[in-house]
């Protein structure tokens, strides 16, 4: 109990700080990499991209659940 009332009382850190966010922020920038080294549709760039994209949205996601329980 001590625990939790210490934890609601702590300053609040940056947000750009959370991990989950600077995780989303490392992806977004690696799709945009493989967007612009693509000098045609390149289905591999695509599909890398896609998978960057999507993980990102993991991350974001989870970073707004986390910020949902504090």
């Amino acid at each position: 109990m001590a625990a939790d009332a210490a934890a609601r009382s702590a300053p609040v850190g940056d947000p750009s700080d959370h991990p989950s966010l600077l995780a989303a922020e490392h992806l977004l920038t690696e799709a945009a990499m493989v967007r612009e080294t693509a000098d045609e549709v390149d289905l591999g760039a695509l599909a890398r991209q896609a998978e960057v994209l999507t993980q990102a949205h993991d991350q974001l996601s989870a970073a707004l659940e986390d910020a949902g329980r504090g």
